[in-house]
């Protein structure tokens, strides 16, 4: 069975792969293990640091057991120093952003680790996480009894953006601004909730929302 390893950009990020990808994978022929990045001492995901990030990157590439490995770090407050950020800043659209930085890290890791260019997938979610959760608002809002009550706000927000990963990536409305303004009683918390309500609302009903996080999908498939 080949081996898999999703570097993720926190603990909410770690536990969806955990509890919705590894099991997913796992009956393709895929073993998929989440990992996430030493911050600072003694701390793990978050405020990515490129420096970090490509240190770990190239670790795990060097591996003896010569894992795939790829990335799932959100382009929400992203570190201005990843490979090809100034160049990304430029494009006008989201799919052109995206492939700028992804065609950027992917080969400045491959150079560093010096592996085969196909163990390397790069991969950054636009704009965050949360934006996969928009995907099924009616599952979202069952997870609590209370939450019912942000069904129609948060459809508006989803209806407003051309997909739940274009919803932008402002401080005040980004994907989790929304979520954490408008689900109360019990308050939203990510590394929590998200993870639960994206596995009650399936990767079929996800991919189906998500272009972009369907292709990355689709591209960990064809490891296979």
């Amino acid at each position: 069975m080949k081996r898999v390893c999703i570097v993720c950009e926190g603990q909410t990020e770690e536990a969806f792969v955990k509890n919705v990808l590894t099991p997913a994978f796992y009956t393709v022929g895929l073993q998929v293990e989440s990992q996430t990045i030493e911050t600072s001492v003694g701390h793990k995901g978050g405020a990515l640091n490129y420096d970090r990030v490509k240190q770990h990157l190239r670790n795990t590439l060097k591996q003896k057991s010569a894992p795939v490995v790829t990335t799932f770090f959100d382009f929400y407050k992203l570190d201005k120093r990843f490979p090809g950020f100034e160049e990304a800043s430029k494009q006008h659209s989201l799919k052109n952003k995206l492939q700028v930085l992804e065609s950027s890290l992917h080969d400045d890791i491959v150079q560093l680790a010096e592996c085969r260019p196909e163990r390397f997938i790069a991969y950054i979610q636009p704009y965050e996480f949360e934006a996969l959760l928009f995907s099924d608002i009616d599952a979202l809002t069952q997870l609590e009894t209370e939450w019912a009550k942000a069904k129609a706000v948060l459809l508006k927000v989803k209806n407003a953006a051309q997909s739940p990963e274009h919803i932008n990536d402002k401080p005040e409305t980004k994907p989790a601004a929304h979520l954490e303004r408008e689900l109360t009683s019990p308050k939203y918390r990510k590394t929590r909730h998200g993870p639960i309500a994206a596995q009650k609302m399936g990767l079929a009903k996800i991919e189906a929302e998500c272009a972009f996080f369907a292709a990355w999908l689709n591209k960990i498939r064809q490891i296979v």
